[in-house]
């Protein structure tokens, strides 16, 4: 069910993660007042000058986070890393801004963002994506995993952006997905999943899954939330009759998987997830694109704006491929069978 009220976690969230990155210090830099609403503001002619696209000075960027989750701090720090690494010897600064899945923060931080002096502003987060969208039209506005940037009206296609908004998506066709979960047996009959029908990304994502099942002959039982106090309940009610439960691209679910798992674990069920880390206690396998990776090309691709490249002209960084991450601990107390081949891609042994 949906909740009117804004949208937030309650409490600290957990960490999700695809994989592990090299660390390193993220270089913060604070936000100006100017604003770019005008096309003659000093925010706006920065746009094109000494501070962004083709400048040479110091390229301050404005990060908008949607949420507190390792999966989304890596996919950050992989893109800050490549675009520093890119404009060097170019002095780069990032802003982070994380909103705690707060609809009412994604709204503020964002008015922040478009009054600053900051050269580009970053987004993580379908609906921060959009939110932002709305209120910044000139300077470049690059989206880090989104879904669905065509659908979401953000953009006018994948291969020529049209906007000022371009970026990277997270996309990966759910009938690519349910290839590899079939590859592991018992076969299962019916596939269970969580979401929030309010993230563009993941209602694209499911439309799409449910078709996917259909065509292989499988029943899909959804549960929706309007927030993560939900999951609970949510998740309790897809485990009781699926044989498997499937979590998209969902930041707000994906931030509270170990709800999920716990419902998973009760009734053994392998918990596969798109967008997560497979060291979680409860989830089985992931499977997914490599987020890190996603963040360091949609970085590159930030690099040639920064350079002159004019956003409307870039084509989307789409997934190459879909990875497998498995947990042995949690494989151990399944009754499913796993190929070798299977446990070799996720480096299982």
């Amino acid at each position: 069910m949906h909740q009117p009220h804004p949208r937030r976690w309650r409490g600290p969230l957990p960490a999700a993660a695809v994989a592990l990155l090299a660390t390193g210090a993220l270089a913060l830099a604070g936000c100006g007042s100017t604003s770019s609403s005008d096309p003659a503001a000093p925010g706006a002619a920065a746009a094109g000058g000494s501070t962004t696209s083709g400048g040479r000075g110091e390229l301050k960027v404005g990060v908008l986070q949607i949420a507190q989750a390792q999966v989304l701090d890596q996919t950050v720090k992989a893109f800050e890393q490549q675009l520093t690494r890119d404009l060097a010897p170019r002095a780069v600064s990032f802003d982070v801004k994380n909103a705690q899945g707060d609809d009412s923060l994604i709204q503020s931080i964002g008015r922040n963002f478009t009054s600053s002096g900051d050269g580009m502003i970053a987004v993580i987060g379908t609906p921060a994506v959009i939110a932002v969208a709305k209120l910044e039209r000139q300077r470049p506005v690059i989206a880090l995993a989104m879904g669905d940037p065509v659908g979401s009206k953000v953009s006018d296609s994948l291969t020529r952006s049209g906007t000022n908004v371009t970026g990277s998506i997270d996309f990966v066709d759910p009938r690519l997905i349910l290839a590899q979960i079939l590859r592991v047996s018992p076969r299962p009959a019916t596939i269970g999943t969580v979401y929030d029908p309010g993230n563009e990304n993941s209602a694209v994502w499911v439309k799409a899954l449910k078709a996917a099942t259909a065509a292989d002959g499988l029943k899909l039982k959804e549960a929706t939330i309007g927030g993560s106090g939900d999951l609970p309940a949510a998740s309790r009610e897809v485990a009781e009759g699926s044989d498997a439960v499937v979590i998209g691209p969902d930041s707000t679910v994906v931030a509270g998987i170990p709800a999920v798992a716990s419902a998973t674990t009760a009734h053994k069920l392998p918990l596969y997830v798109v967008a997560g880390d497979p060291t979680i206690p409860g989830v089985f396998a992931t499977l997914g694109p490599s987020y890190p990776t996603l963040g360091a090309k949609t970085g590159a691709l930030a690099a040639t704006i920064a350079k002159g490249t004019r956003p409307q002209d870039t084509a989307w960084v789409q997934p190459g491929s879909v990875e497998w991450g498995i947990n042995p601990r949690t494989l151990a107390t399944l009754h499913v069978t796993v190929p070798a081949a299977v446990l070799k891609e996720a480096g299982v042994r």
